[in-house]
């Protein structure tokens, strides 16, 4: 198995075991999450070792959702790009983080999502994209979006 940043993967008893690995953020969603996690299941799936992928949050919380300030624009100082341009790049990206859960909903064997805590925004689109979900006594979710009036949808 490769070894990945925000992730510690482990195969053990036929059980691929997928664990975010940032409690301190609240295993939040940063860009390098976005790239490696479609990376881990579809190696996963090609690896008949495992028969199932349990994926896991490491710390008080499950997720806390998406990472707002990696995804802020780098350039706020630089040339106005065009509005067209800028939501053609807008849409892309988009494409490319849903493609991240669309990896777990491919994928060919069961992915069981272990809840913990809080189970925020892209965290619940995570879940979702999931085959089975189990919840601790103490999870809960929360969509902040719908408090902004904007609909939420990775």
């Amino acid at each position: 198995m490769s070894k990945y940043t925000c992730f510690d993967v482990s195969v053990k008893d036929h059980v691929a075991h997928v664990v975010m690995n940032r409690p301190d953020e609240f295993n939040s969603m940063t860009r390098l999450f976005w790239k490696e996690l479609p990376e881990i299941v579809k190696e996963l799936d090609k690896n008949a070792e495992a028969r199932v992928i349990l994926l896991k949050g490491e710390g008080k919380h499950f997720n806390a959702g998406m990472d707002l300030a990696n995804f802020a624009p780098a350039d706020k100082e630089g040339p106005k790009k065009d509005p067209a341009r800028m939501r053609e790049t807008f849409y892309h990206e988009v494409l490319e983080l849903q493609d991240t859960f669309t990896a777990l909903e491919e994928c060919r064997m069961p992915t069981i999502a272990s809840i913990q805590g809080a189970c925020v925004g892209g965290g619940i689109d995570m879940v979702a994209a999931c085959d089975i979900r189990h919840c601790s006594s103490d999870a809960f979710f929360k969509i902040a979006e719908v408090d902004i009036g904007i609909a939420a949808d990775v």
